[in-house]
């Protein structure tokens, strides 16, 4: 029995028992005989033991009184209209509820509900059965819907067909596509890269008006770029219109907010159509570096320069290639899907599709991986292709874009030596044959891996720079230096072990340096790198001291750290101070510089937004063909399988389990003349109703229904965050992207909110107008998919699913109005706190369920009560559920600045 349920037995019993004892005599309800007569006696005989709103249609007395039908007449005195929804004949002191199944046109009469039609108790007329439903004479409620039954086959059936439809079509564009892509592969027309590059050159007027794709020679554009043969000529070379870059950087530095420095001085340079291996111990910077010289983090101090201009390559990032150690692909999509997409929105508006599809066919043929266009990426748990050749399709991603500069973070970790080979002999052939420049970190190769690479760069400990040049030329340095390199050592090896200061150093008189320090490395390269380096690096800064005074380094280093001690010991506190001042103004200065950047990046996002331009240096994509091209591959991420539709049977299931909870148990108050010879207590049941469990159905309706909508939307943005970091980093627009995932989830919000409202009507027939009841229920979908979208911006995947359950029983149970009333949420939480309730979707969702089932009983004379107690306003529907889905958007909006804002050195 339900609380309310309680009180209203309550207080029927102390009407009962104050009334005066009278001599009732069985007047049995219209219909009623046998068996169903004698338990109408027995509920007179024992009235204490009635539950409210039970029929007790035993009305007239032994007292000479005369009442009309249709009123009531107290035995204190007096004569009352009988109000509708109860059942009045001749000469009845106490009003009855109308019985269920039957219905009371008014109170004068009771007619048993017809075949067809269900009667609930105290209604005024009866309600048409659902189709398909059995509803014989006397019906008291609806316990099956085949309607909804049909309803739920035949959704199922419809998306059954289109994704039986769908595999039909994927296959046949699968086999033309492979088809495709074997023809150019072996046409004999078929042009190289470079060829290509010449082909489909845009000129240099190609950000002001249209430009049609024009035919050059490999020959003709090659003398009109001064870089082309990997010559930097100061001045002459605009990296806007260069085919390639050769990237110069000098004195890269980047000192912490702490003080600690973890890249000091380094200087090098990346030519164009060379590789460039990048080795080290852990810990020395070697990503740091890279990352520094692409823009990617701020530095302290140093120069980039472009072909022989000073400048910064984030100006470029649409022709830089970052290849991330891991294989972040979306791992549900096909080769073909990976590299169209990346082709996409990466390379310029004017290649015609035809011309993006050649590129990727040609990526394909270059990268060896032409078989495997149909194959799904996989994962764990799906069987995909292998690792090697994941790896490739990771670098067919940066190839379709057509970069100037390919960086690569540890491509061979996890690859056996053959694979690593390979993959090592394919950077050097997309070197020379596209004339790019190709940067890779990589650790312990073997001889023939390392072979591959025409430049190497070694850091050491503390991010500086040991060695940069010509790789064939790095054996030479050391030996000069007085390292020697065991036979049985591998040339990377060796120079790792250098690195750490595990090969000793020979003096040129053949002893070893005992006292020598992994320190002076850096110096060493300063001092007698010079004619192992470029023109351009010739002359290094000094900043690591002489490694031929080394002695006297060490000690103006002791009588530095004695002088600082002694002044620490004078004036501790007041070092501490300075110290702390500095790194306060530091971080609130780095804090700042983050807002600032944030809000100038956000501000020009929505500005190339309305203004339908790009940014970058390439003139790409506009926002609505960005926006078809993330809503394309949402649609095959989501769609394309059929595995999905199997997990549209879990929202019925959640709507039968809501169901099965509903019944339409509601008793309305009884007419206030009843209550006024009894106790104070009893005033209760005239002003609230006797039955009310919308409430609690409302609660668990909405929860259910909207904590369904989190459960799926904590995946939308949650599940591919990696690979979104990725594709924004080379450019992809924040707006179009986001517009185009929540585009392609209100498909699956109208089917799963309509199963949803399907199983929940299977077991039960709403009273209220049901298109108003499934509009609530789908925008209780539409909140809870946005607030899904918002948790998993700011929650760690592990954690999703329980915050989404935590805030989900907080909004139902605490802000809702359900076990606080609106009225009284000031007395018991105090001023200041209803606009936590006005930020909760339940508490409006609440109220229009509740609106929704009340205007059934819309003819009980002082129903009004029930909503006044809880400030709840019968005409606020429609109001409601605007205001649930204006919080949806307002989840939307936070969830789009927190996918801006949050891990926003990730997405640079």
């Amino acid at each position: 029995k339900s609380p309310r349920s309680e009180e209203g037995m309550a207080a029927l019993r102390l009407l009962l028992l104050a009334a005066p004892a009278l001599a009732y005599e069985i007047t049995p309800c219209p219909g009623i005989t046998g068996s169903e007569a004698s338990d109408a006696q027995s509920s007179i005989d024992n009235p204490i033991d009635q539950e409210p709103g039970d029929c007790l249609c035993v009305p007239s007395t032994q007292y000479n009184i005369s009442c009309p039908a249709g009123f009531f007449c107290p035995s204190s005195g007096g004569q009352f209209k009988c109000t509708a929804g109860f059942y009045c004949p001749v000469n009845v002191s106490q009003p009855a509820f109308c019985c269920a199944g039957y219905y009371c046109p008014d109170a004068s009469q009771m007619i048993r509900c017809p075949e067809g039609s269900f009667c609930p108790i105290g209604v005024e007329k009866a309600v048409s059965c659902p189709f398909g439903s059995e509803c014989p004479e006397g019906t008291t409620d609806v316990s099956s819907n085949a309607g909804a039954v049909i309803g739920i086959i035949v959704i199922f059936l419809v998306l059954w067909i289109c994704v039986c439809c769908q595999k039909r079509v994927k296959r046949f564009h699968g086999e033309r596509r492979y088809g495709t892509v074997q023809e150019f592969s072996h046409d004999p027309k078929l042009l190289s890269r470079a060829e290509f590059d010449a082909q489909f050159t845009l000129p240099e007027d190609s950000e002001t008006k249209k430009v049609d794709v024009k035919r050059k020679s490999l020959e003709e554009k090659q003398m009109d770029d001064p870089v082309a043969e990997g010559k930097v000529q100061e001045g002459k070379a605009d990296p806007k219109k260069a085919l390639t870059f050769d990237i110069l950087y000098k004195d890269i530095t980047l000192t912490l907010s702490n003080g600690r420095t973890i890249m000091k001085g380094a200087s090098g340079r990346f030519r164009a159509g060379r590789t460039c291996a990048i080795m080290g111990p852990s810990g020395a910077g070697k990503t740091t570096l890279v990352t520094l010289v692409m823009g990617k983090a701020k530095r302290t101090d140093g120069t980039v320069y472009i072909n022989g201009k000073q400048d910064e390559m984030y100006h470029y990032r649409d022709e830089i290639g970052f290849v991330p150690q891991e294989d972040i692909m979306q791992r549900n999509l096909t080769v073909w899907d990976i590299l169209k997409f990346s082709a996409d929105y990466r390379l310029p508006k004017e290649f015609s599709q035809k011309a993006r599809q050649e590129e990727c066919y040609r990526v394909l043929k270059f990268l060896e991986i032409e078989h495997i266009v149909n194959s799904v990426i996989g994962d764990e748990k799906t069987r995909g292709i292998s690792g090697g050749q994941r790896k490739r399709v990771n670098i067919g991603m940066e190839l379709v874009a057509k970069p100037k500069f390919l960086v690569l973070d540890e491509p061979t970790s996890g690859l056996d030596s053959v694979t690593s080979l390979t993959l090592a002999s394919l950077l050097q052939t997309i070197a020379r044959e596209t004339g790019i420049s190709v940067a890779a970190i990589i650790h312990s190769p073997s001889p023939d891996t390392f072979d591959k690479f025409d430049d190497f760069t070694l850091l050491g400990v503390g991010g500086t720079v040991l060695y940069s040049g010509e790789r064939e030329r790095a054996l030479e340095y050391f030996e000069s230096v007085g390292f020697t390199k065991p036979k049985k050592m591998t040339p990377a090896d060796f120079y790792l072990e250098v690195s750490m200061g595990r090969v000793p150093r020979k003096l040129d008189d053949g002893r070893i340096d005992v006292d020598f320090d992994i320190e002076i490395l850096p110096a060493l390269w300063v001092t007698y790198g010079r004619d192992y380096r470029s023109d351009e690096l010739k002359d290094l800064p000094d900043i690591h001291g002489s490694p031929d005074k080394e002695s006297s380094r060490k000690e103006t280093e002791i009588k530095s750290d004695d002088t600082e001690k002694m002044i620490a010991k004078k004036s501790g506190f007041s070092s501490w101070m300075q110290k702390t001042n500095r790194k306060m103004k530091t971080n609130a200065s780095n804090e700042w510089h983050s807002i600032e950047n944030y809000v100038i990046d956000c501000a020009s996002e929505f500005w190339n937004w309305i203004s339908c331009k790009s940014d970058g240096n390439r003139k790409k994509a506009n926002f609505f063909q960005i926006f078809f091209i993330c809503g394309r591959r949402t649609y095959f991420q989501m769609y394309r399988e059929g595995s999905w539709v199997w997990g549209l049977f879990l929202h019925v299931a959640l709507g039968l389990f809501v169901g099965v909870l509903i019944t339409n148990q509601f008793v309305g108050p009884l007419p206030v003349q009843t209550c006024e010879d009894g106790p104070l207590q009893a005033l209760r049941s005239c002003v609230l109703p006797l039955q009310d469990i919308y409430m609690t159905l409302g609660v668990f309706s909405c929860w259910i229904s909207s904590f369904a909508g989190m459960i799926e939307g904590i995946y939308t943005f949650g599940a591919e965050q990696v690979v979104f970091w990725r594709h924004t980093a080379r450019g992809l627009p924040t707006i179009p992207y986001f517009l185009a995932k929540v585009a392609s989830d209100v498909p699956k919000m109208l089917i799963n909110s309509a199963l949803f409202f399907a199983g929940m009507t299977l077991v039960y027939f709403p009273l209220g107008d049901r298109a108003d009841l499934y509009g609530l229920i789908l925008v209780n979908y539409w909140v809870g998919y946005t607030f899904g979208y918002f948790v998993s911006m700011i929650f760690e995947p592990r954690l999703r699913s329980l915050w989404c359950v935590i805030f989900a029983m907080a909004y139902a149970f605490i802000f809702s109005g359900f076990t606080t009333t609106l009225p009284n949420i000031e007395d018991q939480y105090g001023k200041g706190l209803e606009w936590l309730w006005d930020m909760s979707y339940m508490r409006w969702g609440l109220e229009a369920f509740y609106v929704n089932q009340m205007a059934f009983y819309e003819f009980l004379e002082n129903i009004n009560s029930a909503f006044s107690t809880r400030n709840y306003n019968p005409d606020n529907f429609a109001k409601n559920c605007w205001i649930i889905f204006g919080l949806g958007l307002f989840w939307l909006f936070i969830t789009f600045l927190c996918l801006k804002g949050c891990n926003r050195t990730k997405q640079k």
